[in-house]
C-alpha cells in the first residue's frame, strides 16, 4: 500500500512541477488564463440557470439518441442489402456463366459454318 501512495504522491508532484514549468511561457500562461476564465463563466452561467442547462442537456441526449436509432436502423438496412447481395450473387454468376456458354457455342458453331464454306 505504501508503494502506491508513493507512486500517487510521485505523480501529483511530478504533473505540479511539468504544469509550474510551462507557466512560465508567457503564451501558455495566457492561454492557461483565458481558459480559465472562461470555465469560470460557464460554471457561473450554469449555477445561474440551472433549468436551462439541464434543458440544453436533455435536448442533446435526445439528439444523440435520435441519431443513434437512425444509425442502427441504417445499419440494419445495409445488413438486409448484404445478405440479399450474397444471395443473387451466386445466382448471378450461374446466369453469366450459363450465357457465357451459349454465346461461346453459337460462335463456335459460326465458326464451324464459315470454315465449311471456305
Amino acid at each position: 500500500m505504501g508503494n502506491k501512495n508513493r507512486l500517487l504522491d510521485g505523480m501529483l508532484i511530478g504533473a505540479l512541477v511539468g504544469g509550474a514549468i510551462a507557466l512560465l511561457d508567457k503564451n501558455t500562461r495566457s492561454t492557461v488564463i483565458h481558459n480559465g476564465k472562461c470555465v469560470g463563466g460557464k460554471l457561473k452561467y450554469a449555477v445561474q440557470h440551472p433549468q436551462e442547462v439541464a434543458d440544453a442537456v436533455r435536448m442533446r441526449i435526445e439528439t444523440v439518441k435520435t441519431t443513434m436509432d437512425d444509425v442502427s436502423k441504417d445499419i440494419d438496412y445495409l445488413r438486409v442489402k448484404v445478405n440479399q447481395l450474397k444471395e443473387t450473387t451466386p445466382q448471378v454468376l450461374e446466369i453469366v456463366n450459363e450465357t457465357k456458354e451459349v454465346i461461346s457455342k453459337h460462335l463456335d458453331s459460326a465458326e464451324h459454318k464459315s470454315k465449311n464454306l471456305s
